[in-house]
């Protein structure tokens, strides 16, 4: 008799381990859902931030591609061919309209008009045309600053 209830003992306990191996693992299951959806409402987050910073990184990114260096051979090119009297102060370009502005200076008018009609033949720049100019009356050589406006062509 005490044999058949130390079977039973066993029966039972082997059940009672059962049902708890069987809670734990529905335990186990429901956490790893959990982790599941945190893992990728995180990573949906991560990547609408990381699209985010890419649309932002977008015009820095176009503006590093443009082709400076055709652009500034053409000036510097240009430059040389009158004389290499002029400098260029300041290229600011506008990408979105395609444009591109240049400030720089010269000895006299003529000079400014001769750089001018030299950048016409340019293969970066389309339809230079003179904005403004002025003499720069507080320097002792009396330059020429001015500002010319061009198409720039960045498909090559």
């Amino acid at each position: 008799m005490v044999g058949i209830v130390f079977i039973l003992l066993g029966f039972i306990g082997m059940a009672l381990v059962g049902l708890q191996f069987r809670a734990s693992s529905l335990a186990r299951a429901g956490l790893e859902l959990r982790l599941d959806a945190l893992t990728a409402a995180r990573s949906a987050a991560a990547g609408s931030a990381h699209l985010n910073n890419a649309e932002e990184a977008g015009p820095m990114v176009a503006e590093l591609g443009a082709p400076w260096s055709l652009l500034l051979q053409e000036l510097e090119t240009a430059s040389q061919d009158v004389g290499s009297s002029v400098a260029v102060l300041a290229v600011e370009p506008d990408r979105v309209k395609g444009r591109v502005r240049i400030v720089a200076e010269a000895k006299d008018l003529p000079t400014v008009l001769a750089y001018i009609v030299r950048l016409q033949k340019s293969h970066a720049l389309r339809f230079p045309m003179l904005d403004s100019h002025e003499r720069r009356t507080e320097d002792h050589d009396q330059p020429v600053r001015f500002q010319l406006s061009a198409e720039w062509r960045i498909a090559t």
